[in-house]
């Protein structure tokens, strides 16, 4: 269960769904947020992340520095919701939510799904411009 509901919560990094922009959605609880503090605490730290710089992505510019890049491939990476070769488990994750939100996320997640870009961070930077281009009320990161 406690899988799931980090998986929802990563997931909510990328989608909103158009339910909220640039807060935290609903679905996400403060005890959520608790149990992906050490991840979080973790990759911020291994990858010089700010709380500003996640603001900055949250209003919605993606900035190509791998202080956030990478810092999100972590994420991805600590939850298992990204592979090896940083192809995003779209399929996965989208059934991890609320039916509307699979209803609008899905599509534009398997559509992002695999980007490319010379490594992890690259390409996790791709998925989010993707995800953005496509639908920027959806854009979301804790």
């Amino acid at each position: 269960m406690s899988r799931i509901i980090v998986n929802c919560i990563l997931l909510g990094v990328i989608l909103q769904a158009g339910l909220i922009s640039a807060k935290r959605p609903d679905f996400v609880t403060d005890e959520m947020v608790e149990m992906i503090k050490g991840d979080k605490d973790r990759c911020m730290a291994e990858h010089g992340t700010t709380e500003a710089l996640i603001e900055q992505v949250n209003d919605g510019d993606i900035p190509n520095d791998r202080a956030i890049t990478c810092y999100m491939y972590c994420l991805f990476e600590s939850f298992s919701v990204i592979d090896e070769d940083g192809v995003l488990e779209a399929d996965m994750l989208t059934g991890f939510f609320p039916e509307d939100i699979q209803a609008k996320g899905g599509p534009i997640l398997s559509a992002c799904a695999t980007q490319d870009g010379a490594d992890n961070c690259e390409k996790v930077y791709n998925i989010a411009k993707c995800v953005q281009s496509k639908m920027p009320e959806m854009w979301f990161m804790v």
